[in-house]
């Protein structure tokens, strides 16, 4: 399957993230001077530049209007979609403004109804979206697992954390599911019912 990063604006560091090779990267705006940073290439750069620094050489431009209804991060998602790419990870999505953040859970919420794998990637805070299916993540000491309901009410299991739960009912309003620990196994989200946000959050 062909994956694809997305740069996006972000303070969030991905120094731990590896980027295969082969992958195509997108660059949501100021997302170029994070690659920049970084010392990664891209192949595309797209948005309306009003936050970039870096002016992009040797690397395909799409200028986008400065009122739009997408974000830059969304133009650059529906981007890598139109293009076939149905495996999607942001960089740089998280640590900044909250509302950058939340719109960006949003944005793996779409990618899901749009049949894509995708999550958020970073050296402090990753994250997926889970629906009516499963997660496994491999032990990741020194951080956090947090579950949160996106649905009002989710039915899920968790195996292989420090606290397990079978068919347990959780519910949006209430934020139960915060703060888990790994253990020394895989862990394993089952949603059997609704969708979650699940986040692995450096302590």
């Amino acid at each position: 399957m062909k994956k694809c990063y997305i740069i996006c604006g972000g303070p969030e560091t991905f120094n731990d993230v590896a980027i295969d090779d082969d992958s195509y990267i997108i660059c949501a705006d100021s997302g170029y001077d994070k690659a920049l940073a970084a010392g990664v290439t891209p192949q595309l750069v797209i948005g309306d530049f009003d936050s970039i620094e870096a002016v992009p050489v040797g690397v395909k431009v799409i200028k986008a209007p400065t009122h739009k209804d997408d974000t830059d991060t969304m133009l650059a998602i529906k981007t890598a979609i139109s293009e076939g790419y149905r495996d999607i990870t942001l960089l740089s999505a998280f640590s900044g403004r909250m509302d950058h953040s939340i719109a960006n859970l949003s944005a793996l919420c779409y990618m899901s109804e749009q049949g894509i794998k995708a999550r958020i990637s970073g050296d402090s805070c990753s994250a997926y979206y889970v629906k009516e299916s499963d997660l496994t993540l491999k032990p990741q000491n020194g951080r956090y697992l947090s579950v949160f309901s996106d649905t009002e009410i989710s039915v899920v299991s968790i195996k292989g954390a420090e606290y397990e739960v079978e068919n347990f009912t959780m519910k949006k309003s209430f934020p139960i599911g915060v703060s888990n620990e790994f253990t020394n196994t895989e862990c394993t989200i089952t949603v059997h019912s609704g969708a979650v946000f699940v986040l692995t959050v450096k302590k």
